[in-house]
């Protein structure tokens, strides 16, 4: 929803930005389209305003991501406190990668990988996204060496589901040789030599 990546959404944005977050709830029954609550777009448009401005705090007429994200935890925490079924995500973790067979996986990353615009593409971005946030688990938007191991593995379930990737016990004898092995691809990547990769 934010098109031009500022951290920020303004109210037309946020409009959009509330139907993205539902997708996931509403393919597996657990929110019901916008159609089905609003009679009308002005109707829903206002209403999503109003919610709007409440998560909007600093009454700035933006919001930032961790704002956003602040409201949709508690948004979701009532709902599966009052009995709702959390989400099954698909492959990998929180993955938009929604693929049934080794053919639609292989079918999948050639256009994810044949054009920047293709859906394919932006669904390979934001999965990989989420892998990087699973392995940063400080949360400071930058992973060290330690983070890379886990990332690499947290990357490879989707292969690996498929066969297209071996697992870590059949590439390394020891936990020390994986360690090293990953470390020298860190520093590879690593071209500033900071330690950390973004």
């Amino acid at each position: 929803a934010d098109k031009t990546f500022s951290g920020f959404v303004g109210v037309e944005e946020f409009d959009e930005l509330i139907d993205m977050a539902a997708e996931a709830p509403r393919k597996f029954g657990f929110a019901p389209q916008a159609s089905e609550m609003f009679m009308s777009d002005e109707e829903r448009k206002k209403a999503r305003a109003e919610l709007f401005i409440t998560i909007d705090q600093t009454r700035r007429g933006k919001v930032s991501f961790e704002e956003f994200l602040l409201w949709a935890v508690e948004h979701i925490k009532s709902k599966v406190l009052k009995g709702a079924t959390p989400w099954k995500a698909g492959i990998g973790r929180l993955s938009l990668i929604q693929t049934n067979s080794a053919e639609d996986f292989v079918k999948f990353l050639k256009e994810a990988t044949s054009s920047e615009s293709s859906p394919a593409y932006t669904d390979l971005y934001f999965h990989l996204l989420r892998t990087f946030t699973d392995a940063d688990t400080t949360r400071s938007g930058v992973i060290d060496a330690a983070g890379f191991d886990g990332l690499i593995d947290i990357a490879a379930e989707a292969p690996r589901k498929y066969g297209f990737a071996p697992s870590a016990a059949s590439m390394f004898k020891t936990d020390v040789e994986r360690k090293a092995s990953r470390a020298a691809l860190f520093s590879a990547i690593d071209d500033n030599n900071s330690g950390t990769i973004s």
